[in-house]
């Protein structure tokens, strides 16, 4: 168990990101929220209308084992994967040790499987913050980078299916679109990496109309993100992120295709690579926590598209996302107890005071 280090003054830009840090308030006030949870009740209830719910009971009993095992470990596999990337990211922070960065990470896909509106990008910067004192800000953003690197891979394995398959004209037509705005987004946040000095220059001058100290915290938040930015300027270490995202998003490939063998789906790689990349784009809407709904949607929806019976899909969906859940909640809330933290601890703002009892820990 961490022990907490006795409190040590803090810097003027650590007081300054502190003050900056948003507010947590009441999850349930939040719009978002609500139509997460509408999105997620309208999948439910044309789930019961449209499907045979005692059909789908049955298939999801007859999953074999042994692919559900495999499927396991592959998928637990992609997430040392997955910390091994984030600490190589972090890099520009600061050296964290593999086993910290993995505790935290896990625990931020904790706690998206139970809070809404990805709560669990936010408590990731929080809860790294708490156990070895890193930037927030720049934590948020590495966050940032890392799911651009996702998005890249994904769009690329689209891109790839509809060049070396004979797919449907819809997913290529998907693929081009995707392509344009990762594309897109990739340019300026290589741009804001290399370009940094001069760019924050120009945006400062830009905020003139801003009182000073309104100014300030606009500057404070861009600076801290763009710290998050900074492994862009390093090729060996870009280049060593785009690996590992390749090798996990390859991990979960086979992932979705052992599934498909265990529930008795005869499909091809390219249907398993189309349910791959529709459900991660499908899960990046508003949905109730766990993304409940909205991921069986995505998924089925994508079965469904290229010819594969609906209950089965769906069966197939529901497996999946239970077996995803299942794991990543449980190592996420054994994990987050290993730190010395509670649920509260990781996605309530910071505390403002050296007295608070949840200070950053040196140690564990």
């Amino acid at each position: 168990m961490p022990a907490n280090s006795a409190a040590s003054p803090r810097s003027a830009p650590q007081e300054r990101e502190d003050r900056n840090w948003p507010a947590q308030r009441s999850w349930w006030r939040k719009p978002l929220v609500w139509v997460g949870f509408a999105l997620s009740g309208l999948a439910l209830v044309t789930f019961v209308a449209l499907f045979d719910v005692l059909w789908v009971w049955r298939s999801l009993l007859q999953l074999e084992v042994g692919h559900l095992l495999l499927a396991v470990a592959l998928f637990l596999g992609s997430y040392m994967v997955r910390s091994l990337r984030w600490m190589l990211l972090l890099r520009p922070l600061g050296r964290y040790p593999f086993g910290q960065v993995r505790d935290v990470l896990l625990t931020g896909f904790m706690v998206n499987n139970l809070l809404p509106v990805r709560a669990g990008e936010l408590a990731r910067a929080l809860v790294l913050w708490r156990v070895a004192g890193a930037s927030r800000r720049g934590s948020l953003a590495t966050v940032g980078v890392e799911r651009l690197f996702d998005g890249m891979v994904l769009v690329g394995l689209l891109t790839l299916v509809g060049w070396l398959f004979d797919v449907p004209p819809w997913i290529g037509r998907a693929g081009r679109i995707t392509t344009v705005v990762l594309a897109a987004l990739g340019t300026v946040t290589i741009w804001l990496a290399h370009a940094h000095h001069s760019l924050l220059w120009v945006i400062e001058r830009l905020l003139f109309f801003l009182p000073g100290r309104a100014r300030r915290r606009v500057m404070s938040f861009i600076e801290r993100f763009v710290d998050g930015t900074a492994i862009l300027r390093s090729p060996a270490l870009t280049g060593a992120v785009l690996a590992l995202s390749l090798v996990v998003w390859a991990m979960e490939l086979t992932l979705y295709l052992v599934m498909m063998r265990g529930f008795g789906i005869a499909a091809p790689l390219w249907v398993a690579a189309i349910t791959l990349v529709a459900t991660n784009f499908g899960i990046a809407v508003p949905s109730a926590p766990g993304h409940l709904g909205v991921y069986e949607a995505a998924c089925s929806g994508a079965l469904i598209a290229v010819g594969v019976d609906k209950e089965r899909a769906l069966s197939y969906a529901i497996g999946l996302h239970l077996m995803m859940f299942v794991c990543i909640t449980g190592s996420g809330l054994l994990l987050m107890w290993r730190l010395g933290l509670r649920l509260r601890d990781v996605t309530g703002s910071p505390p403002q005071s050296p007295t608070d009892s949840c200070r950053p820990t040196t140690e564990l």
